[in-house]
């Protein structure tokens, strides 16, 4: 939720539009939020009662098609993964991320399904998330956390620092390379305005609308900073 109100945000739902999802809006956002906590439910039980990785990939699945079946689109299937490893990690390791590496290894050691993510990880070369979480994070333990600890009344520093240097796949499956670099400047702009003290929201409010006219979004962005917000009230 703190991901979600944050606002505003380029080419996210928010409080004020739905960005660049003309297929989404708040409430529906909302409704996805709220089905969370049954799957963390289920998997955290799955977990306790010994269950593998074909087990926790089993659950995810079926969380993805309550969110699909309440909500009509792939409103948070990324987060759903993503918040899933750290639940795990955090159940089976003393250490959240080195769990979350040990976990990511034997996950992404079978085939996985086709997505718009892996499509642009082979077109582009990057590693995206999967490197992400085969590295412990980064942009979440190395990144948003820290961000949210020196700025706590100001998410936007965390999105910032995430945008930085998160490779966000679904910037480059819509917008390219060229849309990945304008999420990374657009975030070393926001960051260094934060740090010197400017009010951003205008500057915000204009870059979404860009953001909208290019069909720019970086929900990959999103589901970290909302990862970091999680994580950081269990380490």
């Amino acid at each position: 939720m703190l991901e979600l109100t944050l606002t505003p945000k380029p080419g996210l739902v928010d409080c004020f539009d739905s960005g660049s999802h003309t297929d989404l809006s708040f409430g529906i956002m909302e409704t996805s939020v709220n089905l969370l906590p049954a799957y963390f439910e289920e998997l955290g039980n799955c977990c306790l009662a010994g269950g593998g990785i074909k087990d926790f990939r089993s659950a995810g699945l079926a969380a993805e098609r309550r969110m699909l079946q309440a909500c009509g689109s792939n409103t948070h299937k990324g987060y759903i993964f993503l918040s899933g490893l750290a639940l795990l990690s955090h159940i089976m390791y003393a250490d959240v991320r080195s769990g979350i590496k040990e976990l990511s290894a034997e996950f992404f050691s079978s085939s996985l399904p086709q997505s718009n993510g892996s499509q642009a990880r082979r077109d582009y070369g990057t590693g995206g998330i999967i490197s992400e979480c085969l590295n412990g994070l980064p942009s979440v333990f190395d990144a948003g956390i820290p961000a949210l600890k020196a700025m706590p009344d100001k998410p936007h520093y965390a999105l910032a620092c995430i945008m930085e240097r998160a490779e966000d796949s679904t910037s480059l499956h819509r917008c390219g390379e060229a849309g990945l670099e304008t999420v990374r400047s657009d975030g070393k702009l926001l960051k260094i305005m934060l740090e010197n003290g400017q009010n951003p929201e205008n500057w915000l409010f204009s870059r979404n609308e860009y953001y909208k006219k290019m069909n720019l979004t970086m929900g990959g962005c999103a589901d970290l900073l909302a990862l970091s917000s999680a994580i950081i009230k269990i380490i």
